[in-house]
């Protein structure tokens, strides 16, 4: 069985290694879109919206006897446009056009005060945008709003008009008022009218928690430009970092005997890793949307890809596999338990308990940033560490889940905080970097068929290989469960007590017969050979904790090279996690696990 998994193991890396590097070959294209998509970011707006002056804006009395006036004072707060409507089924507009132009797609929105007077029992305001200079329709309206009476100045709050700009061109702005019941002439006032659009991409610089708090906005194209640069610079980075620094263990594990599927598994590899996790995690959601389905539950996406905006979708994408990731991650899990870890230093080094060399508590308290961009926490890490780990980890992940719902659905909460959980155990265990890539690989997999490269038949291939890669992670979901499991069942064993012997009463006196000088006990066995020794189980003391060799981890191997025949060995066990290996410092052990000192 080992060898068949292996053999799988092997060919779903190997498939993993091609379909990132179509991820690569995806960014490395996108600037040719993404440049020209960011060069060519205009805006404009409506004129006269504040109705300073009567001109730019036409009325049109849309068949009936309605009239218009420009009144310059008694508005919102200046001047104002004005229609009379004679009573019941009266109605009129105002229009004006404006031009859209630069980089595809477009988002607008429409702001206007209105004041009714008169006797007005019921009606309708009618906003309209679009590309024919004829009467609006109220079927095709992007709003309309009903009122029961006359209304003093107020505001309609946004309207947004993004469906009605598709294109370049020129379009038409309608400001429409019908009268359903009236009981004498109606006076339909308008002021602060304006529709304002812009290509619909920004840089956007936010802060989750406690609810997401935008920092930076900016469609200044050069910050734009140097902006993406940074992004797509740092994929490449940290994609390189690891694949050279973890080369040997990659190596290792692809080397490793055919039944070695633990040390496959197992590997230190960030690559690896990534790799494993990913496809976990996409088996994860693939079955998740694959069960909504036969439920009869359809999956929304608020991704519609278009050849005019592709390059805000690649854009974005982008993005998000580096900034989510340095604010749910780096921000949400590394800054506290940097933060926590330089009190309990802190703590330490108040107590005497880091040493007394020069600088040395200085380098101790400075060693807490490691924290701020994760990769430090191991199976051996401190309890206290891990514990945090764990309990920043789920919340962040929750977090992450919850803010793919307004754009997604609450279908993707649930499939976004799995995604979080993997995302986020990459940055505890290989860092930063890890999680990026992660991320990255999952967001620009089909980057290539948005680009337009290689047509209907490599967006086929390429979406075969995604499903036979989700196909393999049900293995990986499995064993990580099983083994994030094992990992937390050992965190809570840490926190149990000791076990203890019982005390033993001391001897009778001259019940035993004391032993003549020099005399060899026969129960005593000697010393093994060098390299075979094993420490053996002490004796307890009264009040010591027992040397108790089940809670060693059964995948512990030695570090250490046992001392040559004649020479009495050191043996440790920690009285308080039961672990055989410690750092020597200024006189005292300290437990390589717990971090205790003995």
């Amino acid at each position: 069985m080992r060898p068949v998994l292996s053999i799988l193991w092997t060919l779903a890396l190997v498939a993993f290694v091609a379909f990132a590097l179509t991820d690569f070959a995806g960014l490395a294209v996108s600037p040719t879109l993404i440049v020209p998509g960011i060069q060519g970011i205009q805006s404009g707006q409506t004129v006269n919206s504040g109705m300073e002056f009567s001109g730019n804006w036409t009325h049109d009395s849309w068949g009936t006897a309605s009239t218009s006036s420009y009144q310059a004072s008694g508005g919102h707060p200046d001047g104002f446009l004005e229609m009379r409507l004679f009573g019941t089924n009266a109605r009129g507009y105002w229009w004006q056009s404006f031009n859209v132009g630069g980089s595809q797609p477009y988002t607008g929105s429409v702001h206007l005060d209105l004041q009714i007077v008169g006797g007005l029992t019921s009606g309708r305001l009618i906003v309209s945008v679009d590309s024919s200079n004829s009467a609006p329709d109220p079927n095709v309206a992007i709003a309309v709003l009903s009122y029961s009476g006359p209304t003093r100045w107020t505001s309609t709050g946004r309207i947004g008009a993004d469906a009605r700009l598709t294109s370049r061109g020129l379009y038409y702005l309608k400001i429409a008022f019908i009268v359903d019941a009236a009981s004498g002439p109606v006076d339909v006032g308008i002021d602060n009218a304006r529709l304002a659009w812009t290509t619909d991409a920004a840089v956007v610089l936010y802060i989750p928690v406690p609810l997401p708090y935008v920092v930076i906005l900016s469609q200044d194209k050069t910050f734009f430009l140097s902006y993406y640069g940074l992004i797509a610079a740092a994929i490449f980075l940290v994609g390189a970092y690891h694949a050279v620094r973890e080369r040997k263990e990659t190596s290792r594990a692809f080397k490793a005997p055919i039944e070695s599927i633990g040390t496959r598994l197992r590997s230190r590899s960030a690559w690896i890793a990534i790799a494993q996790v990913w496809m976990a995690v996409t088996f994860f959601q693939v079955a998740l949307i694959y069960l909504l389905t036969l439920a009869g539950i359809e999956p929304t996406s608020p991704i519609n890809l278009t050849p005019q905006n592709a390059w805000v979708l690649l854009f974005e994408l982008a993005n998000a596999g580096v900034y989510e990731e340095v604010i749910f991650r780096l921000l949400l899990i590394g800054l506290p338990m940097a933060v926590g870890s330089v009190v309990l230093r802190i703590m330490d080094v108040n107590r005497g308990a880091t040493g007394n060399g020069p600088g040395l508590a200085g380098r101790y308290i400075g060693g807490a940033w490691r924290y701020l961009i994760g990769g430090v926490l191991r199976r051996d890490s401190p309890k206290e560490a891990l514990v945090a780990g764990w309990a920043f980890l789920f919340a962040s992940s929750a977090i992450f889940g919850l803010a793919h719902a307004p754009g997604w659905g609450y279908w993707k909460v649930v499939p976004s905080m799995v995604a979080g959980l993997g995302f986020g155990y990459l940055f505890l265990r290989h860092g930063v970097g890890a999680a990026i890539l992660a991320h990255f690989v999952n967001d620009y997999a089909l980057s290539l068929a948005y680009e337009g490269i290689g047509g209907v038949g490599l967006e086929a291939l390429i979406s075969l290989v995604f499903i036979g890669l989700a196909i393999a992670g049900a293995g990986f979901l499995v064993w990580y469960v099983i083994d994030a499991w094992r990992h937390l069942m050992g965190l809570v064993a840490r926190f149990r007590p000791p076990t203890r012997v019982p005390t033993v009463p001391p001897p009778t006196p001259f019940a035993t017969p004391v032993p003549p000088p020099f005399a060899v006990s026969p129960t005593l066995s000697p010393s093994p050979p060098a390299g075979s020794w094993s420490p053996g189980l002490p004796v307890a003391s009264p009040g010591a904790a027992f040397r108790d060799p089940g809670r060693i981890p059964r995948e512990y191997t030695p570090s250490f090279t046992p001392p040559p025949y004649g020479y009495p060995p050191v043996r440790f066990q920690c009285p308080f996690c039961g672990w055989v290996e410690a750092r020597y410092d200024s006189g005292r052990f300290t437990c390589t696990r717990c971090g205790r000192s003995a």
